[in-house]
């Protein structure tokens, strides 16, 4: 099989092919193989690689493969047997595969079992190529942690694939596999979907297994893929409680929604407006423009569109988001040590992840929970919304894809902040302000994805839009709390009417 052939053919699409004895999974993991060894030292998208053991699964189900017969509902493939997968090096463990998190804190740890979600990516036949590059404990919506380098968009390399799970969404989108598995703790799914082309889909929560229970309940797991059909079958695959998960739900059918007649007429509530244009954010025209093609091409499916208000306001960022966040990173902080068996060296974090572990520190346990009711009060306010509307349309980013290195930190900033951390002074930086102005810096960009962690429900990443430099720019779509199967068929009558599989990097 060409690389080309490869391709031109979603994970569904290959499964098939194995299935039918056209082509041996030794077949497909050596073309994933030679295409990650050729582009990856440009793109920095996989961080440990193990074909030697993939090959050698690949050979142990081989008489099983060579006799099975394909299993279809509706015409949906339900097993992705043989194929190759890639999966995210944060908080999923791989039985024998170090795990680094993007941190040097994790230097020498190596996984002895495997995470609920991969006992059952094994147990579905597919084959483990190797873990894809992470920001610093997947804080940042890019992926360029010191310890392993920038992970790189393949529309443009100059730019980000987006984060934390910007390896994955680089991987998928140059073609080195069809299908990776990410999380989602603030719009993780979502952003790499948006800046490298992808469907991604964050699930209601508790449909998968948690792979952590960190950031209140708003991480979840989930894939990057380029069909909508790829996701769903993964989801079947991963989906369902595990024993003692925080929040469990009932199994869905995620391809179930696919053989289902696409829906008719719903009503969709959409916004372009930035919600910190009190302090002079913007939607880029590009990510607004993207928006309002998507609520044409809608209507033209029968849907009706109505411009809305959006459910929240500038202090949910640093208010109610921010201080989950930094409260669970002190959390993984701690968790690293304990792996170490040693207190972490100052060089073992990055500044900015060791400023928030300090502020997670010193944060007060009736602020956490204030800011936790407050993501209910958030999920009560969609809910509400949803009473009118099926599905919430907004951008999944407010820029394109942002150039690599755009959020560093000055170098003055950065000297400030290691000197406070270091003398126990995290305090005054919050006085000061430049804490809020730090956290603003990112939220400007990405302040559309944290609601639906806040508040659990589903929210996907649709390819629809493409800037004028010719990045791509991701529309997202929000559902009711557990309407993941809406959702998707509503994606999959969007892919339909604009089909992007064919839209791929050069």
């Amino acid at each position: 099989m060409t690389f080309e052939e490869y391709r031109a053919q979603d994970a569904c699409g290959l499964a098939e092919l194995v299935r039918a004895g056209e082509i041996k999974a030794a077949e497909l993991l050596e073309v994933a193989t030679a295409r990650c060894e050729e582009v990856n030292p440009q793109l920095g998208a996989v961080v440990y690689k193990r074909y030697e053991q993939a090959h050698a699964e690949a050979r142990e189900q081989a008489d099983t493969l060579a006799r099975e017969e394909a299993s279809t509902r509706g015409g949906t493939p339900a097993s992705l047997r043989g194929l190759p997968l890639l999966v995210k090096d944060l908080a999923l463990h791989v039985s024998g595969a170090p795990m680094s998190c993007g941190s040097r804190s994790y230097t020498g740890f190596v996984s002895s079992y495997d995470s609920t979600a991969v006992e059952r990516i094994r147990a579905a036949g597919l084959l483990i190529l190797g873990k894809t590059n992470v920001p610093e404990f997947g804080l940042t919506p890019y992926t360029e942690p010191r310890a392993l380098g920038p992970a790189r968009n393949p529309w443009n390399t100059e730019h980000t694939p987006g984060g934390s799970s910007g390896g994955s969404g680089a991987a998928v989108a140059a073609g080195i596999v069809p299908l990776a598995t990410a999380s989602d703790g603030g719009g993780s799914i979502r952003i790499p979907a948006s800046c490298c082309g992808l469907f991604g889909l964050k699930p209601s929560r508790g449909r998968v297994p948690l792979a952590t229970e960190g950031w209140g309940g708003g991480v979840v797991e989930g894939c990057l893929s380029r069909s909508v059909r790829d996701t769903a079958v993964y989801l079947d695959i991963v989906a369902g409680p595990a024993a003692g998960d925080f929040f469990p739900t009932s199994k869905a059918l995620f391809t179930g929604a696919l053989e289902q007649a696409p829906p008719q007429s719903l009503r969709i509530g959409f916004s372009t407006a930035h919600p910190l244009a009190e302090f002079g954010a913007e939607v880029h025209a590009d990510c607004q423009a993207a928006v309002l093609d998507a609520m044409k091409l809608a209507t033209e499916l029968g849907h009706t569109v109505e411009e809305i208000a959006l459910p929240w306001t500038s202090t949910l960022y640093e208010h109610d988001f921010l201080p989950v966040v930094v409260s669970s990173t002190a959390v993984e902080a701690a968790e690293a040590e304990r792996l170490q068996g040693r207190r972490l060296r100052s060089d073992e974090l990055e500044p900015n992840t060791r400023l928030m572990v300090e502020m997670g520190k010193a944060l007060r346990a009736n602020v956490y929970a204030s800011a936790l009711q407050r993501w209910n009060a958030t999920a009560r306010a969609f809910g509400a919304l949803h009473q009118t509307y099926d599905l919430i349309c907004l951008p999944t980013l407010a820029e394109p894809p942002a150039a690599i290195g755009r959020f560093d930190s000055p170098a003055v900033e950065e000297m400030v902040i290691r000197t406070a951390t270091t003398l126990g002074l995290t305090g005054v930086l919050m006085r000061f302000g430049l804490i809020k102005e730090m956290a603003r810096r990112i939220f400007r960009y990405m302040p559309f994805t944290p609601p639906a962690n806040m508040t659990g429900a589903p929210a996907a990443s649709l390819p629809l839009g493409v800037s004028a430099s010719g990045l791509p720019i991701g529309v997202q779509f929000m559902a009711p709390m557990g309407a993941d199967q809406l959702l998707l068929s509503f994606a999959a009558q969007v892919e339909q009417a604009q089909p992007w599989f064919e839209r791929v990097p050069g």
